[in-house]
Parts: structure tokens; sequence; C-alpha cells
């Protein structure tokens, strides 16, 4: 009977273990905001031991409540290398100083751009899914994501496209060869910003929207009600006066390439033509 005891408690152990795939990382830590999302979409439970402090911030995150229980890092040597990682997870722009230490210390490294496009989030799922060992959940996250592209560019097909201007604190916009201008564009409206020579981003000030006249003004929303010098320019009398329709959509939805900002072209979408299968 006391020999029955170990054998039981390793069984029980074996059981409560996740089950990664051989070879997987175990010890995952993501120190980008937007690399954070896609490890959480695609881990599996207790894979990611850490990720950045601004993913648990719902202003910032779309993904905060599952950040629970995860060490909240600030993309500091000092902070990853205790975590003995087998895997980080950064973003080409952020924390590069971190990123070389690591490297230097033989710490795999995945580096990901940031996704202009829907083929560019369709190569970072694949990448990160690669790197963590769930190919499969990373295919089927973006065959759902196709499927609703589909249904929502059928939705707009062969109407006509009114002119949409994207704006955000400071005055800046963004272009059709931005994330945002994706959505944009697969929500029914032509890009406003290309009147005024912008493609990428870019700032438009007051006068100028003014003149450009878009039938709607995107505006970009870092936190509901939170007063800033930045966020006066978007708050001015002229334009609350002056244009037609304003929507308002917190920028939490189009920071990072992932599958929920599909969020942001179905509101759109239903605020020009109604919710699927109800009136206009």
């Amino acid at each position: 009977m006391g020999r029955a005891l170990p054998l039981v408690a390793a069984l029980l152990l074996l059981v409560t273990l996740p089950a990664y795939a051989e070879g997987a990382p175990r010890r995952v830590v993501s120190m980008n905001l937007c690399t954070d999302q896609l490890v959480l979409l695609l881990a599996d439970p207790g894979q990611v031991v850490s990720v950045s402090y601004l993913s648990a911030r719902p202003e910032d995150s779309l993904l905060a409540t599952r950040t629970a229980g995860l060490v909240l890092n600030h993309g500091q040597t000092e902070e990853v290398l205790p975590l003995r990682p087998d895997l980080v997870v950064a973003g080409i722009y952020t924390t590069r100083f971190t990123v070389r230490i690591l490297q230097r210390r033989n710490v795999p490294v995945l580096d990901l751009p940031p996704a202009e496009n829907f083929d560019d989030v369709r190569a970072n799922i694949r990448a990160v899914a690669a790197a963590l060992g769930t190919e499969q959940r990373g295919e089927a996250l973006i065959r759902r994501m196709d499927r609703r592209i589909a249904a929502l560019a059928s939705r707009v097909e062969g109407l006509e496209r009114p002119r949409a201007l994207i704006y955000r604190a400071g005055g800046f916009t963004l272009g059709r060869d931005t994330f945002a201008g994706e959505l944009l564009d697969l929500a029914g409206y032509k890009n406003a910003a290309t009147d005024y020579g912008v493609e990428g981003w870019g700032a438009v000030p007051v006068e100028a929207v003014l003149q450009l006249k878009p039938d709607l003004l995107v505006v970009g929303v870092y936190r509901d009600n939170a007063p800033s010098l930045a966020r006066d320019v978007t708050e001015h009398p002229a334009l609350r006066h002056r244009m037609p329709r304003i929507v308002s959509v917190p920028t939490r939805h189009w920071a990072c390439g992932i599958p929920a900002a599909l969020d942001i072209v179905e509101g759109l979408i239903n605020r020009r033509l109604g919710p699927p299968g109800g009136t206009s």
C-alpha cells in the first residue's frame, strides 16, 4: 500500500499537467502588446508565464481578462531572464536592447512585425502558432477569421462607397496602407486620408478635415471621457457641428492585427445598414 501512493500521485500529476506538443516551449514570455494578444489566443493553458503590462489594461488590450495570474513585464532584461523563458516573443520595433541581450544568452526569440493588412495577420498567426507548437489552433483561427471577412465583405459588395476619415488624438489619421485603413476598406468606405495625400500615418488639421468633408468621421478614443490636450482636437466644436456623422471607436480595437479587430468592421456596417436580418 505504501508503494501505491507515489504511483497514484504521479498519475494525478500527469493528468493535471498541460499537454504540450513534443518540443513545444513551456515557459513563454511576450514583451509587446500585439504579440501578447496573439500568444494569449494561441497558447495552451499554462504555456505562457508573462506578458507585457499593457495587456492587463482594458483600455489597451481586448484580452485583458486573460492575463490573470501571469507575470506582467515592461520588456526589461532583469524582468525576463529570471523567468527562465524557453521562448520570448517580441515586436520588431520594441524592447530591442532586451532582445539583443536574450539572443546573446541563447534564449530563442521570435520577432514579429506589426500587421498592416490581413495577409500580415495570417502570417503572424502562423508564425506564433508554429513557435508554440499549436499549428492546428492557428489554422482554425485563420479559417474563422476568413469566414467572417467574407461574410462582412458580402454585405457591402456592390454598394456605393462613402468617404470616411479616421481621426485620432493629436489630429493624426491612418491611410489605406495601414491595418486600420484595411478595416475601413472592408467596411465599404473610401479612405478620405488619400485625398489629403496620406497613405500611412499622417496629421490632418481640423481645417483640412472640414475641407475634406468626409461622409463619416471615425474618431479614435483611447480612454472614454479621459481629458487630454491631444484629444482636444477630436472634440473641436467645428467638427461636432459640421460633420454629418461621427462615430467613436476605442483605439484598442485597431491597435493590433488580431481577428477581433473585425468587430470595428461589423460595427461600421451595422451603423450604415442595420444589423443582419434587421432594418436599416
